[in-house]
């Protein structure tokens, strides 16, 4: 079973809202996004709706005709249909609803942004019901750069898509 856990900048900038992004990035968003609904892989999201819930706040699926909007969209019509997407549980500890039991402990992880916390423990989360591990689609998110050893060390795949965009030095 091929399955993913999209990060929102993924949709962001395939919808062309990313003013820092290339065009080419925007164009390999977009493709991952229409090869995920041509139903070659499922998507895996948490059923507290906080992965969800973000895609909403940063798209417009119900009035936008963007191709992240539609992918949105879909997942919402979609939640209960096992064709499309995997709902998986994640454990929010006592807190700020960033941190979560299957969110790894160790030192090299610690700096990890808590926002982007949920994608790895749904990754997890599935790992741990299904016996393996989503593939993280992910764009242009520096802040994940120094944590891609540790993260493999936990057997989480992440997929770079905008490589050379990642790499490249930041025009603000």
């Amino acid at each position: 079973m091929n399955t993913v856990v999209v990060d929102t900048n993924v949709v962001v900038i395939a919808n062309g809202a990313a003013p820092h992004a290339s065009l080419d990035c925007i164009e390999r968003c977009q493709n991952r996004l229409e090869q995920i609904l041509s139903r070659p892989e499922k998507v895996v999201i948490d059923d507290g709706w906080r992965i969800l819930g973000e895609y909403d706040d940063n798209t417009k699926p119900n009035t936008r005709k963007g191709i992240g909007d539609l992918f949105v969209k879909t997942l919402m019509q979609n939640q209960g249909n096992p064709n499309i997407c995997k709902i998986v549980h994640i454990t929010p500890l006592a807190g700020n609803g960033t941190d979560f039991e299957e969110f790894p402990t160790d030192d090299a992880l610690c700096g990890f942004d808590p926002d982007d916390r949920k994608f790895i423990a749904v990754a997890l989360a599935h790992q741990q019901d299904i016996g393996e591990t989503p593939t993280i689609l992910l764009a242009i998110d520096r802040g994940w750069l120094e944590f891609m050893s540790a993260l493999a060390s936990h057997g989480v795949n992440v997929d770079l898509i905008c490589e050379e965009d990642i790499q490249r030095p930041r025009q603000d």
